[in-house]
């Protein structure tokens, strides 16, 4: 299982207890794990389907046959293909043998170690999904909408929520004739839209009066909510923090498949590469000249959206700019 590694000055090779540990830290609440969802590949790079023709809605008038005879014959879907790179993001720590010698369990630096390095590879991967996905320009005109002044929803008396969400299923009906089943509404527009007043008459006579993720799922008739909250630094290391919301003030409305496959439609997919058959791992090795274990997190994965218009809009997703202000 070991391979030589220069950088270390030995063997490096996979430690499973602390692959244990990374691959455990990927359902901490990042909301790329649910809109893509990861397919397994075989190879680093290669093609893949991408959903867009609906040839299979046309009508076929010559449908009939006559005794004897043969049926007419269609040509198959004309599904096109584009490609993957399934590149590799790596982080490592160093953990000197003081650090190790004056813990109490000799395996602490080393979790503690993993869950940093983990941390950062699936922050970097959470920030390009949010950035693909809350990006205008990644969506047709009809699939997406910013709200300004009255229009967003921390205005109370004049927005108006479940329209503007139904507006947005109305929209990817008109394209996939499918309706989202997932909305991704972060923290920040979740905790103005508890207290709408759309929501709240909706239930005061019937209801508890504590509106729930699920009670707001079921109002706005979407199968599931996430509402991630991430913060994130966006300062430069040895500058004042800068923190913020990753996800900010966008909602996402987005149809994804019960489980993920190359020939499976949805709004997008990580094309993950595995590493001894992981689709994360931690590796570890010694360097004797600095007397201390390094640890190293690796993933491979290419991000895309796959329900796409001919020029590369997702089709499968519709995009609230803006929400609340």
């Amino acid at each position: 299982m070991g391979v030589y590694d220069a950088r270390g000055g030995g063997n490096a090779h996979i430690d499973v207890v602390l692959t244990n540990i990374s691959v455990g830290l990927t359902n901490l609440g990042f909301a790329g794990d649910v809109l893509f969802p990861t397919v397994r590949v075989r190879k680093q790079s290669d093609i893949y389907y991408v959903f867009g023709d609906r040839s299979a809605w046309t009508r076929e008038a010559l449908d009939y046959r006559a005794p004897g005879a043969e049926a007419n014959e269609i040509p198959g879907l004309t599904v096109s293909t584009d490609t993957y790179f399934a590149q590799e993001h790596a982080l490592q720590i160093g953990i000197p043998d003081e650090e190790v010698e004056n813990v109490d369990s000799p395996l602490a630096p080393f979790r503690d170690g993993t869950e940093l390095v983990t941390s950062r590879v699936l922050m970097g991967r959470e920030f390009a999904i949010q950035a693909m996905v809350r990006d205008v320009n990644n969506y047709p005109t009809a699939m997406k909408v910013t709200l300004a002044g009255t229009q967003q929803w921390n205005d109370y008396a004049n927005s108006n929520p479940i329209s503007d969400i139904k507006t947005g299923r109305r929209a990817m009906h008109a394209q996939i004739f499918r309706e989202p089943n997932l909305a991704l509404i972060p923290y920040q527009v979740m905790s103005q839209l508890e207290d709408h007043p759309d929501f709240i008459e909706r239930i005061k006579y019937s209801q508890a009066g504590v509106l729930t993720e699920q009670i707001i799922a079921t109002m706005i008739g979407i199968q599931r909510i996430i509402v991630p909250g991430l913060g994130v630094n966006s300062a430069n290391i040895g500058q004042a923090a800068s923190i913020g919301y990753l996800w900010g003030k966008d909602v996402v409305l987005a149809w994804v498949p019960g489980s993920a496959g190359l020939r499976l439609p949805a709004f997008g997919y990580e094309f993950n590469w595995p590493i001894s058959g992981n689709v994360m791992v931690t590796d570890r090795w010694r360097e004797e000249s600095r007397v201390r274990e390094v640890v190293r997190v690796r993933r491979r994965y290419d991000l895309k959206f796959i329900y796409v218009d001919g020029t590369g809009d997702t089709l499968a997703g519709y995009l609230i700019k803006d929400a609340v202000a």
